[in-house]
């Protein structure tokens, strides 16, 4: 059962870091059932609908699914702020799910979601290039997940397929020369959905770190 890993506080592994492939399994499960609960509660969750619509939803969607299995030791919480310096006055942003496990106590999230559309056959190509700007580059910056070494992007697929919406982001990244940090298909998920990764470096304290890209379907 994929609760398991949760039945017992040492199995949770580091607080400051997602190593454990199980653990990654579940938030990417939590992902993928989430959006297919929420289609399915939904009759008008379509490509039409504005980003924020469709963050709401997949957000109840998982929490529905964390509910459905009984783990009761994470928390989902939808657009938190967050700060990259715990002394700033106001939080810097408002990434779009934030998850917490509470065997930890920590007052910063243990890992992010942020959600972006994507559509490869979309003419003025505006999309996948604030998928990496407004999405991957907040990793980068430190603005997001600042010390972690595993954060999640989410891609809702408007057109086409998993693999040509990557490829269209890859292309972008291509484009303006950052072949280093490409999105690979991670096969390790795909019982659950087509997931890719990518790696960074962050610009602050100069940390790597992956993203985990989940390309969710209407």
């Amino acid at each position: 059962m994929m609760e398991e890993p949760f039945l017992e506080q040492d199995s949770l592994g580091s607080p400051n870091l997602l190593s454990r492939q199980d653990l990654i399994q579940v938030i990417i499960r939590l992902q993928f059932e989430g959006w297919s609960v929420a289609l399915r509660m939904d009759s008008s969750l379509n490509g039409n609908q504005s980003e924020r619509y469709m963050n709401g939803r997949l957000f109840n969607g998982m929490r529905y699914v964390r509910n459905s299995l009984k783990l009761d030791n994470i928390y989902i919480v939808e657009t938190p702020g967050v700060r990259s310096n715990a002394d700033r006055p106001t939080h810097e942003g408002e990434p779009d799910i934030a998850i917490w496990f509470s065997s930890f106590g920590a007052n910063d999230p243990h890992t992010l979601l942020e959600c972006k559309r994507v559509d490869p056959n979309q003419m003025s190509r505006s999309l996948r290039r604030k998928y990496v700007v407004s999405g991957i580059d907040r990793f980068i910056s430190g603005r997001y997940g600042l010390g972690h070494e595993i954060d999640f992007m989410v891609a809702y697929v408007l057109s086409n397929t998993e693999q040509v919406s990557m490829q269209d982001i890859n292309r972008y990244l291509r484009n303006v020369g950052r072949v280093r940090e490409l999105l690979q298909p991670n096969s390790n998920f795909d019982d659950l959905g087509f997931v890719a990764q990518s790696g960074h470096i962050r610009d602050v304290d100069g940390g790597l770190f992956r993203l985990l890209h989940s390309f969710l379907r209407f």
